[in-house]
Parts: C-alpha cells; sequence; structure tokens
C-alpha cells in the first residue's frame, strides 16, 4: 500500500511539468506580461471560490496525491494544484496564443481525460461530482476568459476591482494554507479546531478579509494600507476571543501574515491599476 501511496503524487508532478512549459512558453508570446499575471491569478481565484464550494463545503471530489498524511490536508494540495496551476494555465496559454473554439474543445477534452484516467489510477475519486461536469465547466472557463481580457484591456473598472480582489484572495489563501501546514495557524471551533473545520471555516474569513483589502489598498495611500491593517487585527482579535481561530506565537506570526497579505496587495494595486508607487499619498481617480 505504501508504495502505491509514494506513486500517487508522480502524475500530478508529470502534469504540473507539462503547465510549467505551457506556462513559460505563454509569458515568452505575451506581449503584456504585467497584464497576463493578472489573468492568470484571476482566473485562479474563480478557481479557488469554486474548490472552496464543491471540495471544502460539499465534498464533491477527492484528491488523493499524497503529498501529505493527513487526507484534508493533502486533498486541499490537490486542488491547489489543479484550481492554481493545470486549469489557469491552459486558460492563459489559450488566450495568449489566441487559439479559437476548436483549441478550447480539445483542451476541455483533454481535462477530461486526465479526469478519467486519474480515477482509472484512483489517485482522484468523484463523490456526487461527474466528469461530464469538469469538461463543461473547463470549456466555458475557456470563453469567458477570453472576454475578461479583453474586458481588462478596456480597463472596465468592475473587472478591475475584481481581479484585483481574487489576487489578493489568492495569495490569502495560499499563505494560510502554508501557515496551517506549519501548525502555525488554524481555524475551527474550539476545542477540536479539525482539519475539516479549519478548510470550511478558514477560505470565509479569507473571501471576507480580501474584499475588505481590495476596496481599501484600491485608492492607495498609507491610511487605506492603516485601515486594512486594523480591520485585520480588529477581526483576528474577535475571532481569537471567540475561539475559532488558534495561533501560535501570535505576536510573531500575525504580523508576518499581515506584511505578506498587504504587500502583496499593494504589489498586485500596482498590476492591476498602474500606480507607480504603492504608498502614495494620493487616492486614484
Amino acid at each position: 500500500m505504501r508504495p502505491k501511496q509514494r506513486f500517487n503524487k508522480y502524475p500530478y508532478i508529470i502534469l504540473g511539468s507539462i503547465h510549467i512549459f505551457l506556462l513559460v512558453y505563454s509569458f515568452y508570446k505575451s506581449k503584456d506580461r504585467k497584464k497576463h499575471i493578472v489573468l492568470l491569478l484571476n482566473f485562479a481565484g474563480f478557481a479557488y471560490i469554486f474548490e472552496y464550494i464543491v471540495v471544502a463545503l460539499f465534498d464533491g471530489y477527492i484528491y488523493k496525491p499524497k503529498f501529505f498524511n493527513q487526507k484534508n490536508v493533502d486533498k486541499i494540495i490537490g486542488a491547489i494544484w489543479s484550481q492554481f496551476f493545470y486549469v489557469p494555465v491552459s486558460a492563459l496559454f489559450i488566450t495568449v496564443m489566441k487559439f479559437g473554439w476548436k483549441i478550447k474543445l480539445l483542451f476541455s477534452f483533454y481535462f477530461f481525460l486526465i479526469e478519467r484516467l486519474f480515477i482509472s489510477m484512483g489517485i482522484y475519486k468523484n463523490k456526487w461530482w461527474r466528469t461530464r461536469y469538469t469538461f463543461i465547466g473547463v470549456l466555458i472557463s475557456f470563453f469567458i476568459n477570453d472576454k475578461w481580457n479583453e474586458q481588462l484591456n478596456k480597463n472596465n473598472p468592475l473587472i478591475l476591482f475584481i481581479s484585483f480582489f481574487n489576487l489578493v484572495q489568492v495569495t490569502w489563501m495560499n499563505t494560510m494554507y502554508i501557515f496551517a501546514v506549519l501548525k502555525l495557524i488554524r481555524y475551527g471551533k474550539w476545542p477540536f479546531f479539525t482539519w475539516k473545520q479549519h478548510f470550511e471555516i478558514g477560505p470565509l474569513f479569507g473571501l471576507i478579509f480580501s474584499l475588505i483589502i481590495a476596496w481599501l489598498v484600491k485608492t492607495g495611500g498609507f491610511i487605506s494600507n492603516f485601515k486594512a491593517l486594523f480591520i485585520m487585527v480588529t477581526i483576528d482579535s474577535i475571532t481569537l476571543r471567540m475561539r475559532l481561530l488558534k495561533v501560535k506565537m501570535p505576536f510573531l506570526n500575525l504580523p508576518i501574515k499581515y506584511s505578506i497579505i498587504l504587500i502583496a496587495a499593494n504589489y498586485y494595486r500596482k498590476l492591476v491599476y498602474g500606480v507607480p508607487t504603492v504608498w502614495k499619498s494620493t487616492p486614484l481617480k
């Protein structure tokens, strides 16, 4: 059983290697790499929300890469590989290369076959989810990604803000996953704080945090960043008092978390809105 479990990770790694090539080639061919970073991470942001609903809340399917012994942690790292990397990179490649519906159909069928292969290998399992849903969902997402790219080119204010929010929330989700795996931060219900509780409660707080941070930081300036920091500290203080959050060495790890999120948010602000300095005191008009 143990050799089989060790084998589980290699198909995920091989598939990842293929998409590393696609990612590098996409940015090599890209004429606007900053915009395409935004497009890639925005897609990943929507994919994370999708995975939160389908996998964490409703247990639609299970990834089994066996990178970790704890099944909930392992399931989520499989979701991260899929929704942060495989599908978004493919969508970026299609958009950058300006492929039409035939290639979109081909890539959708490719993911359909990958899913069936992984099921047959026992490294992925559908529950109520069906492979045909994957085919349809991926195909639709490719067309949406092309339209999103067009709206980014037009500087549509709503599309810009949603993209900014998605970039922030992807960073928040990844940061919290790493902190949780390192046993530094865990969401849950006292006294249990199970992994299942963490992946049900944590992302919900992440979406709330990310929306507030994106709304405040997009205007720029020290005051906006201070407000975002104050709200993060306040919400964390409340959740600690309510015993919905457990933090090891909070006076060290929470400031590290705040710094990562705010630094990333200000960098993303430059990518999305093209603002030359992150601490500029004059708000965007």
